[in-house]
């Protein structure tokens, strides 16, 4: 699996109210997740999170990945601070990616072991940066876990829990986990977080777009309803360029010049796809003659007709957060296109 692929998401706040046997929108608030290692937000980033009006950033502290020469999981890319930023939200909510070969990997004991070490790395974090000013009140867990690992996730996470007082842990839930919960498990969490997006396959060069496709989202929501834990959805604003070779995925580009795109690759006759003409660098990957990439958004139609459908799918108020402040994708959508 690409190491990029892991990265991954997340919704519009809203209540429910009985007007006509029928869910309404009556809380426009929502929510950012930072994703990237150097957390310097811009001045465009302040005013995104800021006209959200929730007060919350929900930020990735580290991952956790399985390091073979080592035998053990270990944490990588764990965010770097300016020396002078600036936090414009009361409530931080660390964010752990770990993936999901760490439990393949890893016995049911030591994926209870692992808790201490996430849990200590959390409140050094936290501690070093936030308090005293920031309350350490909510944490979340990111992880795609399976059937077969299940039962060494939810023994890290009730592991985990018990290394915090007052903390509401939630836990990051995929489309296939809401639709087959009875063989992939209600996980042991106060709350759930749907990322209702990457729901296409990345690895097949005749996908036309793995961020969001609606069709097959709405395949997946019949039970959201029923789901038996409180929710909150993440929602996509972003966008990437998928690399193959020989038709195989290589990499994921994520941070790209439209102006180096332009003058390298030409556009094929496969809709947003395109031929590179000559060798060349693009986001520190080297760019061979005749690769092949598709360019991957999130158009504002598309993105409304998602939250249409889960708006519609679920009888319960949820939060909106969205995946990812920063992401260049944000300029098309103005404060009303994510208030609606």
């Amino acid at each position: 699996m690409i190491k990029s692929l892991s990265s991954l998401i997340f919704v519009i706040v809203f209540c429910t109210t009985i007007s006509s046997c029928k869910t309404e929108v009556n809380d426009s608030k929502y929510s950012f997740y930072h994703w990237k290692t150097n957390f310097n937000l811009t001045e465009q980033d302040k005013t995104h999170i800021q006209d959200g009006q929730s007060n919350i950033l929900y930020m990735r502290f580290f991952d956790v990945d399985f390091n073979t020469k080592e035998n053990k999981p270990l944490p990588i890319a764990t965010v770097q601070f300016s020396k002078d930023f600036e936090v414009v939200v009361d409530t931080i909510v660390p964010v752990v990616f770990i993936k999901n070969e760490v439990f393949k990997h890893i016995t049911l004991e030591e994926s209870k072991s692992l808790s201490k070490p996430v849990s200590q790395k959390i409140k050094r974090l936290f501690k070093s940066y936030f308090e005293p000013q920031k309350m350490l009140t909510k944490i979340q867990i990111d992880c795609d876990w399976s059937q077969n690992t299940k039962m060494k996730y939810f023994a890290f996470l009730e592991s985990l829990a018990t290394y915090f007082d007052n903390i509401e842990l939630s836990t990051t839930l995929r489309l296939h986990q809401v639709k087959y919960r009875e063989k992939t498990g209600v996980p042991p969490v106060d709350k759930v977080v749907l990322m209702a997006y990457n729901v296409g396959d990345i690895l097949n060069i005749e996908e036309t777009n793995s961020i969001i496709n609606n069709n097959v989202t709405n395949q997946y929501l019949q039970r959201l309803s029923e789901y038996p834990l409180p929710y909150d959805v993440a929602l996509p604003v972003f966008e990437w360029a998928i690399l193959y070779r020989r038709e195989k995925p290589v990499a994921i580009l994520n941070n790209y010049s439209l102006k180096t795109f332009r003058e390298n690759f030409r556009p094929t006759q496969t809709l947003n796809m395109y031929k590179a003409h000559q060798d060349c660098y693009i986001s520190s990957n080297f760019i061979y003659k005749d690769d092949v990439v598709r360019v991957e958004t999130v158009s504002k139609n598309d993105l409304k007709k998602l939250s249409e459908l889960i708006k519609t799918a679920s009888k319960k108020p949820y939060s909106t957060i969205f995946y990812h402040i920063g992401s260049p994708v944000l300029s098309n959508f103005t404060n009303h296109d994510l208030k609606t």
